[in-house]
């Protein structure tokens, strides 16, 4: 019996010492440990050459999802929105995300590090250079 009462009290401390040192953020998810990157990155720049691509457009943004799709939004000012999905793969050793989209019969393959909820978009068109930058919410 003494035995027995021992023990639980052992087994009620360290439930107590483990339970304050693990707390629990309440706006976390299974999502923040499994797929921290998955969320909705607002374009915040984009260039192309010199020209500043953001004044032309309500916005421009990228989801990256849970289900592995990756869905690439923008609205020019006065026009209807444009989708575009792709499925894309990312390697959590490097934190690079990598996607494949077709846009008017060209394919685009694109690979960037997402680091501090960011990352760059930067390519050549038509003899410029874009660059964009994404920024999640």
């Amino acid at each position: 019996m003494k035995k027995a009462t021992v023990c639980a009290v052992i087994l009620c401390v360290l439930t107590v010492i483990f339970s304050c040192a693990f707390t629990l953020d309440p706006h976390s998810s299974l999502k923040t440990l499994t797929k921290p990157y998955a969320a909705t990155y607002d374009c915040t720049m984009a260039r192309l050459g010199d020209t500043d691509l953001l004044e032309d457009y309500d916005y421009l943004k990228i989801i990256i999802t849970d289900s592995d799709k990756l869905i690439f939004e923008m609205q020019r000012k006065g026009r209807k929105k444009y989708v575009r999905e792709c499925n894309y793969e990312y390697d959590d050793r490097t934190g690079c995300l990598s996607a494949e989209m077709g846009i008017l019969g060209f394919t685009f393959r694109q690979k960037t590090k997402i680091e501090n909820g960011k990352f760059v978009i930067s390519m050549p068109i038509l003899s410029k250079q874009l660059t964009m930058i994404f920024e999640a919410q």
